[in-house]
């Protein structure tokens, strides 16, 4: 049986109370925040980081790491690429080191293609080893028109699952599908905003009867009853919408309907089943049924049933951690900023294709050199040992992504949407010294010690060309 044996996730630590939005451009509050990316994120960076975190949580609860010929396959689905032409999964794929001969591709345009890339990894295991792995990553920044309802409602996240037929903690039961060309939500090729159609028309003739359809046509298919099921997990732009589907088809709304997590981060796209199935995971038993669907150009729907291994999730750093972490973004200027809406996030830098190339294992890869003869650990990567001034006998040496700050400053003259400049000198766990920018970090807090982790980030814009290395941030705590 095919099923999930490891979740992650990844929330922004900006959060935008939806009464700073009302304040500024009218109209009335959503109540609660949304999460909002930084000037440095996007949904590969948070796709990473959720991939990341995936990989330890499959470490924390079977105790064996995921090894590259064990990763078979690496699906990203997303709405909000930062590549139209280029896949972003093959930058996720290099910085986890997956093998050059895994399934890595992109499924993007559909909200629903999280639970699509289900169904996919599902029949690409199918035929392979049972020891074969499939990452499923879903991340989602979409951008809002100023004054819309989404610009409230949209929220920034990302999250994924890790499907085996080993060592699992939900069974894929069933699987079901209704296609259907209908346009609620859609951007063009020269579209910087994402366009809804009227809400009205939209939900009755589109969200109700197809969402209505795929759950209705999976219990069917499973021979299940509304009252077997034990969480009823939806997407939802607004969480009414979801209350009235359950209703409809006969489900406890509040005993069987999920949390969206609206209130607390807003629809955060392809990412938002994910986000609440790792939710309701985080609380399930054994034998617990739970039905999981996904809308946009039609719905599509899939059957879990929990096993006994879900209490392996309970060594795992999860959602709630994420949830806690937050820093109050008070200006909604900034929030602009930071969106591109005004002035600019980052500078064009000078690229070089030949120079990405050439130092993706050290930029995507976190590899430094360790010099054979003293053992000197260097980054980044060199020839010549600066300790004992050996040349060309050095071996690759893998960094670590924790570590303690050894000096920092902050600058406030570099050009940086979210102020200051915050450059840090940290010496990780397993040796070696990393220097670079820090991020999610208030100037004030930063002190010599501080407990730091190394995150994926974007650096700059080179020629068009977005470039990608690694920050230092607060590290998040949790297991």
């Amino acid at each position: 049986m095919i099923g999930i044996s490891a979740v992650g996730v990844y929330l922004p630590a900006y959060r935008l109370s939806r009464e700073i939005i009302t304040q500024a451009t009218g109209g009335i509050s959503m109540r609660g925040e949304r999460t909002v990316a930084n000037y440095d994120e996007d949904a590969l960076t948070m796709g990473v980081e959720a991939s990341l975190e995936c990989i330890d949580n499959y470490f924390r609860s079977w105790g064996v790491p995921l090894g590259k010929h064990t990763l078979r396959g690496l699906i990203f689905t997303s709405t909000s690429s930062p590549y139209r032409e280029k896949h972003a999964s093959s930058v996720i794929s290099s910085v986890l080191e997956a093998d050059s001969s895994a399934l890595v591709t992109d499924l993007n345009g559909s909200l629903r293609g999280a639970l699509t890339a289900i169904s996919i990894a599902s029949n690409y295991l199918k035929e392979s080893n049972r020891e074969a792995k499939v990452l499923v990553v879903a991340a989602d920044k979409r951008q809002a028109e100023p004054e819309s309802n989404e610009e409230q409602s949209f929220g920034d996240g990302a999250a994924t699952l890790i499907l085996g037929q080993e060592d699992v903690l939900a069974n894929i039961e069933a699987h079901f599908t209704v296609n259907a060309n209908f346009p609620h939500f859609w951007r063009r090729e020269n579209d910087t905003y994402v366009h809804a159609g009227d809400a009205r028309f939209v939900e009755n003739y589109g969200y109700f009867p197809l969402m209505e359809e795929v759950i209705r046509g999976l219990l069917k298919k499973a021979g299940c009853s509304a009252a077997e099921i034990d969480k009823l997990i939806v997407y939802t732009p607004y969480p009414r919408l979801a209350q009235q589907l359950a209703r409809r088809l006969g489900f406890d709304t509040k005993t069987q309907l999920a949390d969206s997590l609206f209130t607390e981060i807003g629809d955060t796209g392809t990412a938002q089943v994910f986000l609440s199935l790792i939710s309701v995971l985080d609380k399930a038993r054994p034998g617990n049924k739970l039905v999981v669907a996904g809308y946009g150009d039609g719905a599509e729907a899939i059957l879990l049933e929990v096993t006994e291994n879900i209490q392996k999730m309970e060594r795992c750093r999860g959602l709630e951690v994420y949830l806690k972490r937050r820093r109050p973004l008070t200006n909604y200027g900034r929030f602009l900023h930071f969106r591109d809406v005004i002035g600019e996030s980052s500078y064009d830098a000078f690229s070089s294709l030949a120079l990405l190339w050439r130092e993706e294992k050290q930029n995507l890869r976190l590899y430094g050199t360790k010099c054979k003869g003293c053992g000197a650990i260097h980054f980044p990567r060199r020839r010549v040992c600066d300790k004992c001034g050996t040349k060309d006998e050095m071996e690759n040496f893998k960094l670590t992504r924790k570590g303690r700050i050894y000096t920092y400053t902050n600058d406030y003259i570099y050009l940086n949407p979210d102020p200051p400049e915050t450059l840090v000198v940290v010496d990780l766990e397993n040796g070696g010294r990393f220097f670079g920018q820090g991020t999610d970090v208030n100037p004030g807090d930063v002190r010599i010690g501080m407990e730091v982790e190394l995150c994926f980030r974007k650096l700059h814009d080179g020629q068009g060309l977005p470039n990608y290395f690694w920050k230092a941030r607060p590290g998040i705590g949790g297991k």
